[in-house]
């Protein structure tokens, strides 16, 4: 009968749980040794449910039967009324909800509508099943940005329904449950949104239908990915006309797949994103004479992992404009004007002198004398009772003019006669 019971399915005993709902009996029982007495078959147990058969009472006067078990949280061995199956038909009970690897202490016995029990049947201990073992294998793929690749052996045990993902990092050394896996066949889970060369530990619970989780897998440590080295040797000219060159010493890391350029106007300002490029050089073209900038520049990986800026910027600027040279005077002479100045730079090659004829109230033309070499000229053929201005600039080898000077007024007046 044992063998036959044994091969009764746990989903069919299910259906014949305890069940509750009549009147409760008296604390202490009340025993009628003329009862029919309770003769359990045997008995099957799983991690959290025991089950029981018996033989079926035929005797009318059994409405039921008490089952009594023990607390095995407390240290007191005594049995109490722990349920009640409520017809005599019944002869399977499950008990569930229990503890893994714990021993429980049964007896069973009938009761009659008075409530009146039988003799106990024999006593019955029986330890539930332990905890399962989690999967046989469980590894990680380290080394890749911002992620950790989690891979493992699907259990071999058919309750297991999922698993669940447990994580551990060194600022917290408790365990946290950080995913759930529903399918039992599902050998990966990739963890996303780490940090850059971090370390975590991982590890693996399988939870079976009855929501029992198994013992933990072996530890499995990821390294995320780094970022690139910092870009070194970042150097900008101060030198050239109307451009700043940048260059810097290439990563030697294999991956690299591009440099970011970013620039500011500030040293201590933010920098904004200002060109994408596969060189270690670049050339800044500024249609601005002696303008400053500063520059970091960063390394980006295949995988779209940036270095960090550089923490001293590197300062460019285009060539400055010369010094503005200085007027000596103007100088009146028949229907010229001869005109003096004091170069102050030695980048000056030539100078240019640039001449405003007011014709009218409303109403002046300019023009440019270049290429002077030295540091004075005479304009000719001035017009009577015309007011002139002169200014000087002082010009280098690469065109670039100096400010000009403050207007020298000039007035070429007839002579009277």
């Amino acid at each position: 009968m044992k063998h036959l019971f044994l091969a009764i399915s746990v989903a069919t005993l299910a259906i014949f749980s305890g069940c509750t709902g009549q009147p409760t009996p008296p604390a202490e029982p009340q025993i009628d040794p003329t009862l029919p007495t309770v003769t359990v078959n045997g008995h099957i147990e799983s991690m959290s449910s025991i089950a029981f058969e018996w033989k079926p009472l035929a005797d009318p006067r059994v409405k039921g039967y008490f089952v009594y078990r023990n607390d095995p949280k407390t240290e007191d061995p005594k049995l109490t009324r722990h349920d009640t199956v409520e017809s005599r038909f019944v002869s399977h009970y499950t008990d569930k909800k229990l503890d893994p690897s714990t021993t429980y202490i049964y007896r069973f016995s009938a009761y009659n509508k008075k409530l009146q029990e039988s003799d106990a049947s024999k006593t019955y201990r029986v330890t539930t099943k332990p905890v399962l073992a989690s999967v046989s294998f469980f590894d990680s793929i380290g080394n890749l940005p911002r992620i950790a690749k989690l891979i493992w052996r699907p259990h071999d045990n058919p309750s297991v329904k999922g698993y669940i993902v447990e994580r551990q990092n060194i600022e917290n050394p408790e365990w946290i449950k950080i995913a759930t896996i529903e399918s039992r066949l599902q050998a990966e889970y990739i963890d996303m949104n780490l940090d850059d060369n971090r370390v975590y530990k991982y590890r693996l619970r399988a939870v079976t239908y009855e929501g029992i989780e198994s013992t933990p897998s072996d530890i499995a440590k990821v390294v995320t990915k780094p970022l690139p080295k910092v870009i070194a040797e970042l150097k900008a000219t101060t030198k050239e006309p109307k451009f700043i060159s940048l260059s810097w010493k290439a990563s030697d890391e294999k991956d690299i797949a591009f440099y970011n350029i970013y620039r500011s106007e500030s040293g201590d300002g933010s920098y904004d994103y200002y060109v994408k490029l596969n060189e270690t050089t670049f050339k800044d073209e500024v249609d601005e004479d002696g303008k400053n900038y500063f520059y970091v520049v960063t390394a980006v990986d295949e995988d779209g992992l940036e270095s960090t800026k550089q923490s001293n910027p590197a300062h460019g600027s285009t060539l400055a404009k010369p010094e503005m040279p200085t007027f000596i005077d103007a100088i009146i002479k028949n229907s010229s004007a001869i005109l003096r100045w004091k170069n102050n730079d030695p980048r000056a090659k030539t100078f240019t002198v640039i001449q405003t004829t007011q014709e009218s109230w409303i109403s002046s033309t300019t023009q440019e004398i270049t290429g002077i070499k030295g540091s004075t000229i005479t304009v000719r053929d001035l017009k009577p009772d015309t007011q002139y201005k002169f200014q000087i600039m002082a010009v280098d080898a690469n065109s670039i003019s100096s400010l000009p000077t403050e207007p020298a007024n000039v007035l070429f007046s007839t002579p009277d006669r």
